[in-house]
């Protein structure tokens, strides 16, 4: 079986929980702007998640990455877990107290004082996340792809089944005389239904990893552990600057709009945001297999021409699926986003193709950033994300007063770029890996000249024929540089096996 087979069976496989789940809860998308009582509201919720995506990195330590580097070199994997998991609970535990006493002022500072309670309720999640996430980790280096995947759909499905019940049956039962539904109803206050409902997944989903955890009795290592946190505390920082890149746009669009509405212009950008919804599955779903392939595949000879492989592969399929998106996003918009006010805003569907090649820069960085995780250089490593994290909080506070989210997403844009050059530039000079230039750039080239093209055509009849015309030209392309232009060696070599 060949390098680009086996890694697309992985992330078929690992990536089913996160294509299918992740496309369950983009239902919640149009459940919550047709639900929620305002469009700020959704605003709200985005914000919140927002600041719980930077804490998670805070909270998970990098333990993860550090556990998938040291199982590799131990005959023992269950020593490494179980010194993370129960270094995990007990920060866990500390987190959880901590916010007990400190949830006013950091809600106040957040920007909604009226509910502290909200601060307990991410701790919490956050908790439960990060030691549910080792788990995981451990799933997938044991090769149980359809445990995790039944686990990860299982934390999905409740938390969409909780969110119906709390926003859609418990006012209609309400309605229908059931007084006892009113407090689970909330309808002064449907926002905090929905983080209610994340909490309830998140506390539900730990015992489901039961068996897992009996591996927890092996204690913790303390010495071992320092060469865990030696390893990962630098993985925390780029985990920072990842967040900061990825989830701080929404959190400066509300500090930084004026007259009040960041809350609003923060609820379109985040809805609109979703429109990338296929380019961000397969992002994601790649990452959960591409990680440990990666990390197996160093201990071979020919590690860095298979690095090479994958990447030339993962920009065709990038490309792809980058141009697909823009051809249908004007179909799937309205489905998705269900409130017509949404779309009244000038600037909700221009941010769109943006945020799509945001993204596609993104999923590059990542794939590429695994010479710093295979060699242990994460301090090196560090450097393109803390880049870009210095683009986004720069760029961010000149534009976002001037062109409004659509600053963020120019932002968002030319961070990834950056990053992507950056990392390319350092993995040249501390771990060389001989990456296809020519077809890589090439794609790219051709996918963006093709989608503006599609963006720029406006009579219907003759639009549907150039959306037809410039996705049959992508896969022509790529098909005939494959084909009859250039064979890959390391293609060759496994093909002949």
């Amino acid at each position: 079986m060949s390098i680009i087979k086996k890694l697309a069976s992985q992330t078929a496989i690992y990536g089913l929980s996160t294509i299918i789940g992740r496309f369950i809860n983009y239902l919640l998308v149009p459940l919550y702007t047709y639900y929620l009582s305002g469009v700020s509201d959704y605003g709200v919720v985005n914000v919140m998640f927002s600041y719980a995506s930077l804490f998670s990195v805070v909270f998970a330590f990098g333990l993860e990455t550090a556990f998938f580097h040291f199982a590799q070199r131990t005959d023992k994997p269950e020593r490494i877990l179980s010194t993370a998991g129960n270094f995990l609970i007990v920060t866990g535990f500390v987190w959880i107290i901590l916010a007990r006493f400190f949830a006013e002022p950091a809600m106040e500072f957040v920007g909604y004082p009226e509910h502290p309670e909200y601060a307990l309720w991410f701790t919490m999640i956050l908790s439960v996340d990060a030691i549910s996430a080792l788990g995981f980790a451990w799933l997938r280096n044991q090769q149980q792809p359809w445990k995790f995947a039944f686990i990860k759909l299982s934390n999905i499905f409740i938390n969409i089944g909780a969110n119906v019940f709390f926003i859609v049956l418990c006012p209609i039962l309400y309605k229908n005389g059931y007084d006892w539904a009113y407090y689970w109803a909330q309808p002064e206050n449907m926002v905090s239904s929905i983080f209610l409902s994340n909490l309830i997944a998140s506390l539900i989903t730990f015992p489901l990893l039961f068996n897992t955890w009996k591996n927890l009795k092996w204690g913790m290592d303390i010495d071992l552990l320092k060469q865990m946190l030696k390893y990962a505390y630098p993985l925390i920082f780029i985990g920072l600057a990842g967040m900061i890149n990825e989830t701080f746009d929404r959190i400066l669009i509300k500090k930084l709009t004026p007259n009040g509405l960041g809350d609003y212009e923060a609820s379109i950008y985040s809805a609109f945001y979703k429109l990338s919804l296929v380019l961000t599955l397969f992002v994601q779903a790649f990452r959960f297999a591409v990680e440990p392939f990666f990390f197996q595949q160093a201990k071979s000879l020919d590690a860095k021409h298979s690095y090479a492989y994958v990447m030339k592969w993962f920009v065709y399929a990038v490309s792809i699926i980058y141009l697909g998106t823009i051809i249908i996003v004007p179909f799937i918009a309205p489905y998705l986003i269900q409130n017509p006010e949404y779309f009244k805003h000038p600037n909700g569907m221009n941010a769109v193709p943006i945020l799509l090649a945001a993204n596609l820069f993104l999923g590059i960085y990542y794939t590429l950033s695994v010479w710093y995780k295979v060699s242990a250089q994460t301090k090196i490593g560090s450097l393109p994300a803390f880049g870009g994290a210095i683009v986004t909080l720069i760029l961010n506070y000149i534009l976002i007063p001037k062109l409004g989210f659509m600053g963020s997403a120019y932002t968002t844009l030319i961070a990834y770029a950056s990053m992507v050059v950056f990392g390319y530039l350092l993995c040249r000079k501390y771990y060389p890996i001989p990456y296809e230039m020519f077809p890589i750039l090439a794609s790219l080239f051709l996918t963006f000249t093709l989608g503006y093209l599609v963006l720029q055509t406006q009579n219907m009849q003759m639009h549907i024929a150039i959306k037809l015309a410039s996705f049959v030209s992508l896969m022509a392309g790529i098909y005939i540089y494959e084909k009859y232009i250039y064979k890959s060696p390391i293609a060759h070599d496994q093909r002949s096996n």
